[in-house]
C-alpha cells in the first residue's frame, strides 16, 4: 500500500480491523464513511489485524516471541517494572493472546510509518472522525498526536476532558493541541492518550516505539505509549474522532 504523503497535502491513514469478523468489518466500513463524510485529506487502507491465529507469525516479523510479553499476564496483576520503574497491572481481558494481537498491530503501523518515512493516522475499527482532518508538516516534528474525545475512551475521562480544556493551547498552522495531561496524583503507573483508536504518528516517533519495545518487552500498545516513556505525546483539541461504541475484539 502507498499511504506516503502526497506534496504535503494528504496523510496516510491505516485503520485496523480484522475482515474475517463481520462487527470488526462493519465499523472500519464507518471509519472509512467518516473521512468521507469530513472530507479528511487521508488516504486510507485497511490492515488486516494481528489475530490469535497470525500472532505467532506477526511476532516473527519482528524477531519476537509472546515469550517476549514482559507486562503482567493475568487480569489485575501487579509488579512494578524493572527496566521503566511504572507500577503494571494485567489488562481484565479473557485471552491474553487478544491483547498481544493488538499490540503487533499497531506495531505493524508504526514499522509502516517508519520504513516508508511518512507521519500516518492510526486508526482502530471503533474510531469515527467528527470534523475534518488536514495533513500538515509540522506533525513530523510533533511525534505522537491524540485525536480522540476522551469521553468512553479512557480511565478517569472526566478528568482528562476537565484538563484539556483548561490547558494552555498551542495553536499550530497544523492543528490546536496541548500536552497530554497526568490524570493521576501518582505518576507511578503509565499515562498517555485518550485511547490508542485514533492517533497520528511520525515515522521518528515509531521508531522510538519500536525500538522501546525491544527495549523493555512487549507491552499492550497503550501502555508502551506513555507519558513517561513518550513525554511529548500531545492531545489535539479541538478533538477529531470519537468512539463508534462497538463491541471491543481486545477484551474477549
Amino acid at each position: 500500500m502507498d499511504l506516503k504523503n502526497n506534496m504535503d497535502t494528504t496523510m496516510g491513514a491505516i485503520i485496523i480491523a480484522d475482515l474475517n469478523n463481520h462487527v470488526s468489518t462493519v465499523a472500519a466500513r464507518g471509519v472509512l464513511q467518516s473521512i468521507k463524510e469530513t472530507k479528511s485529506n487521508l488516504i486510507p487502507a485497511v490492515l488486516q489485524a494481528t489475530t490469535p491465529e497470525t500472532l505467532v507469525e506477526d511476532l516473527k516479523a519482528f524477531g519476537l516471541t509472546k515469550s517476549d510479553w514482559t507486562y503482567p499476564k493475568r487480569a489485575h496483576e501487579k509488579k512494578i517494572d524493572i527496566k521503566t520503574g511504572l507500577h503494571v497491572t494485567g489488562y481484565a481481558a479473557q485471552d491474553l493472546d487478544k491483547v498481544i494481537s493488538c499490540t503487533v498491530s499497531h506495531m505493524r503501523a508504526w514499522y509502516y510509518s517508519m520504513m516508508s518515512n511518512a507521519s500516518i493516522c492510526v486508526f482502530e475499527h471503533d474510531a469515527y472522525l467528527t470534523r475534518k482532518l488536514n495533513y500538515h508538516p509540522n506533525f513530523k516534528k510533533m511525534g505522537i498526536i491524540g485525536l480522540n474525545d476522551p469521553r468512553g475512551a479512557t480511565r478517569k475521562s472526566g478528568v482528562y476532558l476537565d484538563k484539556v480544556m483548561h490547558a494552555t493551547r498551542i495553536d499550530d498552522p497544523a492543528l490546536s493541541y496541548v500536552d497530554v495531561p497526568w490524570i493521576d496524583d501518582n505518576q507511578d503507573q503509565p499515562q498517555g492518550i485518550a485511547g490508542n483508536s485514533a492517533y497520528i504518528v511520525s515515522p521518528q516517533a515509531a521508531k522510538k516505539l519500536l525500538d522501546k519495545i525491544n527495549d523493555i518487552g512487549l507491552w499492550p500498545n497503550d501502555a508502551v505509549m506513555c507519558k513517561q516513556l513518550f513525554p511529548y505525546l500531545k492531545q489535539a483539541y479541538p478533538f477529531y474522532s470519537k468512539l463508534q461504541g462497538v463491541q471491543s475484539t481486545t477484551q474477549g
